[in-house]
């Protein structure tokens, strides 16, 4: 199969609007084994509240654009389980 039978010639990627800038990167391996932890951890003590904040920390980047908000919505979330640790 090539590009012609699938459809891809005519894929926006233009208006995808996706931004791979190294800061947004940075944040979303830094949250999302941050968030690997945060899960294990809580599978670990058996607290639901850990393993919930764990799964946002790992998908949270694959929803939010642009490093700022990679940052902000990461750190709340660190912040909400560091409230909450034992």
């Amino acid at each position: 199969m090539d590009s012609e039978e699938l459809g891809l010639e005519n894929l926006p990627l233009d208006q995808l609007n996706l931004s791979f800038d190294m800061w947004t990167i940075v944040a979303g391996l830094l949250f999302s084994l941050i968030g690997w932890w945060l899960f294990r951890q809580g599978k670990k003590k058996e607290n639901k509240r850990f393993r919930y904040v764990g799964i946002l920390l790992m998908v949270y980047p694959y929803v939010v654009q642009g490093a700022f908000w990679n940052w902000t919505v990461g750190l709340i979330l660190c912040g909400y389980a560091y409230y909450w640790w034992d």
